[in-house]
């Protein structure tokens, strides 16, 4: 007689389990694809807050400029630093050709809608200004603080109006070297004001909401 092997072969599952073991493979992979696709919404949600904190604050900063002197890098009371800006359509000036009698230099950018507004608002008091004795001299940071803004010369000739061809305000672009002495902190909007010594007595930024205490600064150096 023939002996009768006592090893039992494996069961194959049934159909049944089989059905059961890839309905749960299934649900698993589901569940991997929801984690990980919930992971990467957080991740994207979290770059996007953080991307948009910084550029919100930034931009806050900029556009407000440099809200008196505390945020600006040179201080009231110190001999302003010399450089260069030219002119529209003239030859490059200095900072220090500037002594003699007050001024004020204003570093803007043409993009910059406390920019517009403030040149606006300057039009209207230009020649009060220049009763007390200040030229004004607005420059457009330089390389417009590397964004694409319309020319300096549009810029001025559209929101200067008439008062472009005032004697008194000269418009002009500032050299990198005088925009990084200045404005290192690259506000969008900033000023200083300089008495005929040539140190700065005010600092602030967008004339079109500051102009009242810009005319009571200028008039104490009358």
């Amino acid at each position: 007689m023939s002996k009768i092997s006592t090893r039992q072969r494996p069961r194959r599952p049934t159909g049944a389990a089989r059905r059961r073991a890839e309905a749960q493979r299934r649900k698993r992979n589901r569940l991997l694809l929801m984690g990980s696709t919930a992971l990467v919404i957080v991740l994207v949600a979290l770059v996007i807050a953080l991307h948009v904190a910084n550029t919100s604050s930034s931009t806050s900063a900029s556009a407000s400029g440099a809200s008196g002197s505390s945020a600006a890098s040179l201080r009231v009371g110190t001999a302003a630093p010399n450089g260069a800006f030219t002119p529209l359509g003239g030859m490059p000036e200095t900072v220090a050709a500037l002594r003699g009698k007050p001024a004020l230099i204003w570093f803007v950018t043409t993009w910059c809608t406390s920019c517009e507004a403030g040149t606006q608002t300057m039009a209207q008091h230009v020649t009060t200004l220049a009763a007390d004795g200040v030229r004004v001299v607005e420059v457009e940071n330089y390389a417009d603080l590397g964004q694409s803004g319309p020319s300096m010369y549009a810029f001025a000739k559209t929101l200067a109006a008439s008062a472009f061809s005032n004697p008194d305000w000269t418009f002009g672009e500032a050299s990198s070297t005088l925009t990084h002495t200045y404005n290192p902190k690259a506000y969008l909007d900033i000023y200083y004001l300089i008495n005929a010594r040539g140190e700065i007595t005010y600092v602030n930024s967008s004339p079109g909401s500051t102009m009242p205490q810009l005319l009571s600064a200028a008039k104490a150096l009358a």
